[in-house]
């Protein structure tokens, strides 16, 4: 399996827009691993983890075709992880032309699209009704999208709605994606141990970086806590690749500064598109 970090950065990006801090401008200064934009992943060519404003940018930035994306999980509605109204360019047409998987919309999608389009663009943007489709997957109940078997997860995040972290596997290995989270919730423990879930990968929220962990997140002291507890249940083992991902620049160790750091804990250090072939 192929996974590539689009963005690693949380909310505010980093450097952030309108911010001064010393963290930030030392990112501006050092360029290159250290500028971050905010939060998603792929997984192979064809699978997006979120879908932030920032997509455009990391389309890009890697020069991908976006068009072979046949499925996107989306976490939750965060604007850093879903920014909808750039899917109503997902159609051919006036918007997309020769694209290498075709659309497939369904009524409630472009439901959703036309709410999103009134309230971006203050105006009735058009919209193909026959190209993305939209599932709700229920939490614990592994659902199936082509060679990939995908399960939704609680994600101790927020509690105006139900956010998801997801086990993702394609028949042959097997990842955790973390983000975004604090500190597992029981429940999730309970079904990683009885349905004995094997990572050869997990992608770890580490917004808070070297300050104490809370708030919906982790940061460096949970991401140890957390893998250190798979490691004792045997969901990874001394062959797992663990990386840390999801920062904030309040966390104030830019990526240079990260990097031994986190090394020195067991994990690498994300940063936007690295890419990890397990």
């Amino acid at each position: 399996m192929k996974f590539r970090y689009l963005g690693t950065a949380a909310s505010e990006g980093w450097p952030a827009l309108f911010c001064n801090c010393e963290y930030c401008l030392k990112a501006k200064k050092l360029g290159g691993k250290n500028l971050r934009t905010r939060s998603q992943a792929i997984v192979n060519d064809d699978m997006l983890i979120d879908f932030p404003g920032d997509t455009f940018a990391h389309m890009l930035a890697t020069g991908m075709d976006f068009s072979k994306v046949r499925w996107c999980l989306v976490t939750h509605s965060h604007c850093d992880h879903f920014v909808p109204i750039d899917l109503c360019f997902h159609a051919e047409g006036c918007y997309a032309h020769n694209m290498t998987e075709k659309p497939n919309r369904t009524a409630e999608m472009a439901d959703i699209l036309h709410q999103a389009s009134m309230l971006y663009m203050a105006s009735n943007f058009p919209i193909d009704n026959g190209a993305t489709a939209m599932e709700v997957i229920p939490l614990y109940q592994p659902r199936q999208y082509g060679k990939y078997t995908v399960t939704a997860l609680r994600a101790n995040h927020m509690p105006s709605e139900e956010a998801h972290i997801y086990i993702i596997s394609d028949g042959e290995k097997t990842m955790l994606y973390l983000h975004d989270t604090g500190l597992l919730f029981d429940e999730v423990w309970d079904y990683l141990i009885k349905s004995n879930t094997k990572a050869d990968f997990v992608s770890y929220d580490c917004t808070f970086v070297a300050l104490p962990s809370g708030g919906g997140h982790m940061g460096l002291d949970s991401c140890t806590v957390t893998r250190d507890r798979f490691l004792k249940e045997g969901i990874i083992d001394n062959h797992t690749i663990n990386c840390i991902n999801h920062f904030s620049h309040n966390g104030m160790l830019v990526h240079d500064e990260l990097v031994p750091v986190a090394e020195k804990l067991g994990f690498l250090t994300a940063y936007d598109g690295m890419e990890i072939e397990f």
